[in-house]
């Protein structure tokens, strides 16, 4: 099976991610491109109706991965523990199977202040664990030293609209709440609305 070149992208529907997406689709062939989509029963499930829509719009091939229920989101914590450590090791074990060898995932500068699996001491460890099993894959985050308004910035190039993107985690009645940290951030990045 030819490797050379292949993508696996960690797509999720949120900024970061469609924004890395369109990026590499810009620089890629999309028959160089597949895009891993996780149902974890996230309470925030819209988040994979807009990434399977960026998927098909850039022409890619999308798999969705069912999860078992992930665990800890709550109004007092907005962590879902070690989320990032199974998206990517399950990506890994996708990235073999179809002959990637880059997993890409959309950490930035932002999320690595809140959240422990984004930031580059986590993905650093998580790649010298992936080459000590012998897996030639390498785990890869291009907006790591990139803000969400830097990002931002890129998204309205693409002419990526906040209206067709998900971040929040506590949706009410299918509208983001406009106050989670998800949502604080998005505001951040300033990205067309229309």
């Amino acid at each position: 099976m030819e490797t050379e070149n292949k993508t696996l992208i960690l797509l999720s529907g949120g900024l970061d991610s469609v924004t890395l997406l369109y990026d590499i689709r810009s620089r890629k062939a999309a028959d160089k491109i597949t895009c891993l989509i996780f149902d974890y029963k996230q309470r925030h499930a819209q988040e994979l109706m807009w990434a399977k829509e960026h998927a098909k719009r850039c022409g890619v091939i999308f798999i969705t991965m069912e999860l078992p229920q992930l665990g800890g989101l709550t109004e007092q914590s907005w962590i879902v523990p070690n989320r990032n450590a199974c998206f990517i090791s399950v990506g890994v074990n996708v990235a073999c199977q179809i002959g990637a060898r880059e997993l890409v995932i959309g950490c930035n500068s932002d999320d690595a202040e809140s959240f422990p699996d984004c930031r580059k001491e986590f993905l650093d460890a998580m790649g010298i664990a992936v080459r000590a099993a012998g897996y030639d894959v390498e785990i890869c985050a291009p907006f790591l030293n990139r803000s969400k308004y830097e990002i931002g910035k890129l998204a309205n190039k693409f002419l990526i609209k906040s209206n067709e993107i998900w971040t929040c985690y506590a949706p009410k009645e299918s509208k983001p709440c406009g106050e989670c940290p998800a949502c604080n951030k998005l505001k951040t990045a300033n990205i067309c609305t229309q």
